[in-house]
């Protein structure tokens, strides 16, 4: 990449990062939603998953619209349409009023498919796989401090380390009050809105495409033809996994340190950051020399042997915290190793025609799963143990250990 190019994926960057805040902001707001507007738990529950299943269901729409028209006029619409979605979150006084405003966040907020194909459009085969990583970890590490911005600016105990530091900065001490994180996501949409106008410079034009020349031996195929073959059914398979694993992993941590080790709510927020900061370790700072010095398959390989071990070391130490959460720490690494690098290996298989199509639908799996995830890691901890979805990951994990062996098995003469 060259400055400007370096300068222009760090603007999409922080587009990335911003529109995935919303995922994970609320999500300390809960309790106190449900005792200022006499929400039910069901009711919250549809004000958490509401997110993702917009997400997931518009995300393939807009990589198509990227293919057609461009990638910066739709990080720009999304970064606005996020904006407008926080400003009816912020003054809705209803039930109603919230899940609408959580359903046009989900629906804006879907660059990361539209960042994946920048990575594509930006990247060589040997920088891909770093690139993908980098997008990906700007959306680890904004679900990593989501909750901790929601908890900063929603208003808390005076008493509690996070209402005094509210105090310290000159806001309220204590006092639900979800206006004012709302009016942060005002701002910063807008502020990452006017970063893309200026310095995203675009990386795809679709006018453009018939005058390139293919490279020899390049053989990737249309999304539609695509989609019907294996290899390309595996990689969007395993991604949908891979979301699965993840939004379970973080849900699953909550409910074991609440159920079985009765942590504060705060202890629990803090303690489970690791699992975002693991997965942000593993796909943004360790991947790309993984991926230079051994390939994109074997990275793919021993980020699931990673993945498993770590979970094996929670399974087998739950007792002992450090230990524990060590493992999880671990885990979340290893897929970010895998994870990101399987999405790689699919964008190999496309054409540059379908790359925002292909990559917002592999996006959309990852949702689908950060959906199902946490409502079956939820049933498996009430009717079985604390300890049981992690088991269940466990096997999940040796699935993609599978698969990772055979992309590492040499072909057949």
């Amino acid at each position: 990449m060259d400055t400007a190019q370096r300068s222009s994926f760090r603007a999409l960057l922080l587009a990335v990062f911003v529109s995935s805040i919303p995922a994970t902001l609320i999500l300390p707001m809960m309790p106190s939603f449900g005792t200022a507007f006499g929400i039910s738990a069901t009711q919250l529950g549809l004000l958490v998953g509401i997110y993702p299943l917009t997400s997931m269901l518009v995300s393939p729409f807009w990589g198509r619209m990227s293919d057609r028209y461009g990638r910066k006029p739709i990080l720009i619409a999304t970064l606005l349409g996020g904006a407008l979605a926080f400003t009816v979150f912020a003054f809705s006084t209803s039930w109603l009023g919230l899940l609408i405003g959580r359903a046009m966040q989900g629906l804006a907020g879907t660059p990361r498919g539209v960042g994946f194909a920048v990575a594509s459009d930006v990247s060589d085969r040997k920088e891909l796989s770093g690139r993908m990583g980098e997008v990906t970890a700007a959306m680890a590490i904004a679900f990593t401090i989501g909750p901790i911005i929601g908890g900063l600016f929603m208003g808390e105990n005076p008493d509690s380390m996070i209402g005094q530091l509210r105090t310290a900065i000159g806001l309220p001490g204590a006092g639900f009050n979800h206006v004012m994180p709302s009016l942060l996501g005002i701002t910063v949409n807008l502020i990452a809105a006017v970063v893309i106008i200026f310095r995203f410079r675009e990386s795809w034009h679709p006018d453009d495409y018939e005058e390139k020349e293919r490279e020899p031996g390049d053989h990737r195929r249309q999304f539609s033809d695509a989609i019907f073959h294996a290899a390309v059914i595996v990689a969007i398979l395993f991604f949908l996994i891979s979301g699965f694993i993840q939004g379970s992993l973080q849900f699953a941590f909550a409910m074991w340190a609440d159920l079985t080790m009765n942590w504060s709510a705060q202890y629990i927020a803090w303690s489970g950051a690791l699992i975002g900061l693991g997965f942000a370790v593993g796909s943004g700072a360790l991947l790309k020399p993984m991926t230079r010095r051994f390939g994109a398959e074997k990275t793919v390989f021993a980020g699931t042997l990673i993945d498993a071990f770590g979970l094996a070391v929670f399974l087998l130490f739950q007792g002992e915290t450090v230990i524990a959460l060590t493992g999880l720490f671990v885990s979340s690494m290893g897929n970010g190793f895998w994870a990101t690098t399987i999405l790689t290996l699919l964008s190999r298989e496309i054409d540059e025609r379908d790359q925002g199509l292909a990559l917002g639908f592999a996006n959309g799996a990852s949702l689908l799963g950060r959906v199902l995830g946490p409502a079956f890691a939820g049933y498996l901890a009430v009717t079985m143990s604390p300890g049981a979805p992690f088991a269940f990951l466990f096997a999940c994990v040796l699935l993609a250990v599978v698969r990772g062996a055979q992309l590492i098995r040499p072909p057949r003469p």
